[in-house]
């Protein structure tokens, strides 16, 4: 005992010498690339922590942090490399470790939903390398979109149990919760301050948008209102103590999608709310007493936070036309670029022509918009369904429509052989994808990990719900 407590205390005075050491070093020394190198196997030591200490758990919660960051990029051979992709390659690298381990056997089932996943990619592929105006280019892209769906099979391979789908749930929530916090704050500093981290300026033309670490702040509000339903979603129907706590996360993260000023995500919200309401009315879990806390603790953090976004809101919805809105700047761009990218599906109907390929047939500087840089004349597609539509024809469309609606099939049955937590953690993702549903039709995400990540926790969830119910009968699914 005394021995072993001796070696942990030398340990531990090695440990605090060499930090202080390397403290010293920063203070005095011009240590250059060095000291980033240093942060970056720092970094990597703190990233390694958190996969391997409570598996698979850990590896879930590096990529719902990665999955939040898509702001954040660097060059790497010509490639825009994010967050994202860096913690889908950590995953993956932790999967084959733990392999060679012998910690984990692949004992992954497909179902016909994996399957169409795995055929929307390779239609992506296929129109990248067939009809695309710039197939060098397509490709390229192809390959980063395959790179941001792996992790909806990383979480289908991960997550094998209700404990598991419960907690990566909450990993997810919790994560989601901290970008809210994060972007609040931001939002908050800049109106005080005039701090312009988090926030981009010029966003709504006058109008600041806040972006969190988020790649844009449309995307911000989408993903902070998701959270904020999920939350909404345990604090309604969870049995588990202390689900009070889920009513404050409703509260941040309803407040970051307001500081977003997404308007289709303000526009969206009420009704994923209604969805939930009607479903715990159904469950005999819709109880005033419960929900009065609730709104008044929401109530209260939007009348603190009102001083700095009431007016923008209130701005932001005035430059609506309801008989014209081409009017307002922002949806006219949109409807240009939407009519722009049909022109190119009429050109190329079946296959489309090529992933992210509108940015090589359209630019911004088009439309008579002042561009500084060449990454800012890049045209965007606002809405999912088109956007798939132009890059991968009517086959692509109707393959992820396929996956859609085969998942919604599969998680409406297995609903019904779920365990209490798992069917919860189902209503709740469910929910988020119908406030998606509508929000990516005014600002699109499945070119980024977040998604993916919901919808493979999803089809885990269901999965895991058909496999314990019966075993043989999930083979066919």
């Amino acid at each position: 005992m005394t021995l072993a407590f001796t070696n942990r205390a030398a340990k531990t005075a090695l440990l605090t010498c060499e930090f202080l050491v390397l403290a010293w070093l920063f203070a005095t020394e011009d240590l250059g690339q060095l000291g980033v190198l240093i942060l970056v196997v720092a970094g990597l030591f703190v990233i390694a922590a958190i996969v391997f200490k409570d598996w698979p758990i850990g590896c879930i919660v590096v990529l719902a942090i990665g999955a939040a960051m898509p702001r954040f990029k660097i060059m790497l051979f010509s490639l825009h490399v994010r967050p994202e992709h860096v913690a889908t390659s950590i995953a993956i690298l932790a999967i084959i470790v733990q392999l060679l381990r012998g910690q984990i056997a692949l004992n992954f089932r497909p179902r016909n939903f994996d399957y169409w996943v795995l055929a929307y990619v390779a239609a992506n592929f296929f129109s990248s390398a067939l009809t695309s105006p710039q197939p060098v280019m397509t490709l390229r892209w192809a390959t980063l979109n395959a790179l941001v769906v792996i992790p909806y099979f990383l979480v289908r391979l991960l997550v094998k149990d209700d404990r598991q789908v419960w907690l990566a749930l909450q990993s997810l929530l919790w994560v989601g919760l901290g970008e809210s916090i994060y972007g609040t704050f931001a939002s908050v500093s800049n109106h005080v301050w005039g701090t312009t981290w988090g926030v981009e300026l010029g966003q709504y033309g006058a109008i600041p948008g806040t972006f969190g670490t988020q790649y844009e702040a449309n995307l911000f509000g989408s993903y902070t209102a998701c959270t904020a339903i999920m939350f909404l979603a345990l604090y309604l129907l969870s049995k588990e103590r202390g689900h009070s706590w889920y009513g404050w996360g409703v509260a941040w993260c309803l407040a970051a999608a307001f500081f977003s000023l997404a308007r289709s995500v303000l526009l969206g919200l009420p009704f994923p709310i209604f969805a939930l309401l009607w479903i715990s009315a159904k469950k005999g879990r819709f109880q005033l007493r419960r929900l009065l806390p609730l709104a008044v603790g929401v109530s209260l953090v939007l009348v603190m936070l009102s001083p700095f976004v009431l007016e923008y809101v209130s701005t932001r919805f005035s430059t609506i036309g309801v008989s014209d809105v081409s009017k307002d700047v922002s949806t006219a761009g949109r409807l240009l670029q939407m009519g722009a990218a049909l022109e190119d599906v009429k050109v190329h109907p079946v296959f489309g022509t090529g992933t992210a390929s509108f940015q090589l047939l359209f630019k911004l500087s088009d439309l008579g918009v002042a561009v500084t840089y060449e990454d800012d004349d890049i045209g965007w597609i606002s809405s999912t369904p088109l956007r798939i539509l132009h890059d991968t024809g009517i086959a692509g469309l109707a393959i992820f429509l396929v996956f859609l609606g085969t998942l919604a099939r599969v998680t409406y049955r297995a609903r019904r052989v779920a365990t209490p937590s798992t069917k919860v953690s189902m209503v709740a993702l469910s929910a988020g994808l119908i406030l998606y549903a509508i929000t990516f039709q005014a600002t699109e995400a499945t070119l980024l990990t977040f998604t993916w990540i919901h919808l493979g926790l999803l089809a885990a969830a269901a999965a895991v719900a058909t496999d314990s119910a019966d075993p043989v009968q999930s083979l066919a699914q």
